[in-house]
């Protein structure tokens, strides 16, 4: 399970579709075209991106502890930026060539 640092503070992500439903339906748009559009994430939406994915992680070892959309939208830049790169990165299949073609 890939980490991120929150506020000095290191968190699981999971990118699952149930952290990706979370999100869709924080934003309010829980629907196909909600999927569709997931693609045109606008910065503003990724604290509930980053939270989401952090609380599915947290529910998975079975923490009650969870990141707030307010806690993640209060860090600075760098932080915010990091994170949502750890948690596209989780997106992309970890498909190699040599895999490929066997």
């Amino acid at each position: 399970m890939a980490r991120i640092i929150i506020k000095g503070v290191e968190y699981p992500i999971s990118v699952t579709f149930a952290a990706i439903a979370s999100y869709l339906e924080s934003v309010g748009e829980n629907s196909a075209e909600g999927m569709e559009n997931f693609a045109k994430l606008p910065p503003s939406r990724y604290p509930h991106l980053i939270s989401a994915c952090v609380n599915e992680a947290m529910r998975k070892v079975g923490s009650d502890e969870r990141l707030s959309v307010e806690t993640v939208a209060d860090c600075d830049f760098f932080e915010v930026n990091a994170a949502i790169t750890a948690i596209f990165g989780e997106m992309v299949p970890k498909t190699t060539t040599a895999e490929k073609k066997s």
